[in-house]
């Protein structure tokens, strides 16, 4: 009863024990709401509602959204973050199982012969020489049988284990934050290859037609030289613009393959899979009239680097907890309870029943200073994953910061391009009609086409950059991995 009474209390010590070492808090948001870049323009709409988690719907392009939708599933890098989440998870559980009593069993025989030298065979012949009797025969051999079942049980007084649970808990969600981090790179990558796509594609078709204008006022240049109404010099110009826009074909055709080979591949396929889907040119996506950036203090709730950094301090002050623990002694209940005979056919008799139970306390006395510097290493590790916390939030303020202004004035550069080539058709129509009256010179009427499709490559680059922008932007915002 004194021993049962004794393993009840130290159980209720272990359920009511301290946790030691320092309990985490998140760090303080500090982060403002309103964005720092300046107010944008009148025509440009960005308000401060939530952004969308599917933000990539804004470009109303279904192939892209279910290029991305496929890589969310098929993706390798998402795969292997996910394998990750698995494993770390595994090792949660086993942080937590030294929470629960071990429980082993253990079957064993033995054969063994007694050395006729041996400390028994000496401690037998002293006795019965003291004595004066004759000295016994001694058994040599000796059969034993063992059947035993054993516990073993460390009470977390001090909450070594609860802290390691509490560090492994952080580091699985970290690894889950990881996983989501991975999730918002691919959908930005995908996104960024598919608007490089469809800008090279049509910016192919203006280098084409450039070159066909190109070619047709050669002809008319050749033909004004052999009459003497052009001089050489005019000839070797038209000639060098025109080798200047058939030399930039090959660069465009590479951007198409290496971006569909790379959106192929970010679905988790071979780089050839997508060819015949997306050779066929398409327009490139509108820019959308409004976008929504949210309030700038939600970056540290959406974006996961951010909560994986946050997530990586508190499993490190966890670890401190674990490392102060460890000054402390560690209680452990004991118990055996089996069978043992000499004798096989009487293993399994009430006779043979043996058992032994109580109780352990080691503790800690001189360790070399190895306890001390395992405390200190945890306390470094704490103080520089809180200075990479912050450097974590202040990269993301000046990713976010820096795509929204960019987006910004990249939208007004378009739509002072977007007045140019409007002016331009304007002049290219009225040229074409002067033309068809014979008021002006082909020569004239194909130069002012010229002009028209540089203004629309150039508005064209200008429309590209704002969508990367806007895809950065969103990507900065770290939303899109919440349904995943």
């Amino acid at each position: 009863m004194k021993a049962l009474s004794l393993s009840v209390s130290l159980f209720l010590v272990c359920l009511t024990g301290c946790k030691v070492g320092p309990n985490y808090h998140p760090p303080e948001d500090c982060v403002p709401d309103e964005w720092s870049a300046p107010a944008a323009a009148v025509d440009i709409c960005i308000s401060d509602d939530p952004p969308p988690v599917f933000w990539w719907e804004i470009f109303d392009d279904p192939l892209l959204n279910k290029y991305i939708l496929a890589a969310a599933g098929n993706n390798n890098d998402v795969r292997k973050a996910e394998a990750n989440i698995f494993q770390a998870r595994a090792a949660r559980k086993v942080s937590a199982a030294p929470l629960f009593p071990k429980v082993s069993a253990d079957f064993d025989a033995f054969h063994i012969f007694l050395s006729k030298n041996g400390p028994i065979d000496a401690l037998m012949a002293a006795n019965t020489a003291a004595a004066g009797a004759a000295s016994p025969a001694v058994i040599s051999k000796l059969n034993i049988f063992n059947a035993f079942f054993d516990a073993t049980w460390e009470l977390d007084i001090f909450g070594k284990t609860r802290r390691s649970v509490e560090a492994a808990q952080a580091q699985l969600e970290s690894t889950i934050e990881q996983k989501n981090d991975v999730l918002v790179s691919v959908f930005g990558e995908i996104a960024r290859n598919y608007i490089e796509l469809r800008s090279s594609q049509e910016q192919k078709t203006l280098l084409e037609s450039n070159i066909d204008l190109l070619k047709k006022n050669v002809q008319i240049i050749q033909k004004r030289y052999s009459t003497g109404y052009s001089n050489l010099l005019e000839l070797e110009q038209i000639d060098i613009q025109l080798n200047q826009a058939v030399s930039a074909l090959p660069a465009t055709d590479i951007t198409i393959y290496r971006s569909i080979f790379a959106i192929s591949v970010l679905t988790g396929e071979l780089p050839e899979t997508l060819l015949e889907e997306l050779l066929p040119p398409q327009p490139l996506p509108a820019l959308p009239e409004c976008i929504s950036a949210g309030l700038k203090s939600d970056l540290l709730r959406r974006r996961p680097d951010i909560r994986e950094a946050e997530r990586n301090l508190a499993q490190a002050v966890a670890n401190i907890g674990v490392a102060v623990a460890s000054f402390f002694p560690s209680v452990s209940l004991v118990g055996l309870l089996g069978l043992e005979s000499l004798k096989l056919h009487n293993l399994f008799t009430p006779k043979s029943k043996t058992w032994i139970y109580g109780a352990d306390v080691n503790m800690p006395i001189f360790q070399g200073g190895k306890l001390v510097g395992n405390l200190n290493i945890a306390q470094a590790q704490a103080a520089a994953l809180a200075f990479a916390y912050q450097q974590t939030v202040l990269n993301a303020l000046r990713d976010a910061e820096t795509a929204l202004i960019s987006y910004e004035e990249d939208v007004k550069t378009s739509n002072e391009l977007q007045k140019i080539v409007e002016t331009n058709q304007k002049l290219t129509s009225l040229n074409r009609l002067r033309y068809t009256k014979g008021l002006v010179g082909q020569l004239d009427y194909l130069n002012s086409e010229l002009i028209l499709n540089n203004s629309s490559l150039s508005l064209l680059q200008s429309e590209t950059a704002a969508l990367l922008d806007l895809i950065s932007l969103y990507k900065a915002l770290g939303g899109g991995w919440e349904p995943f």
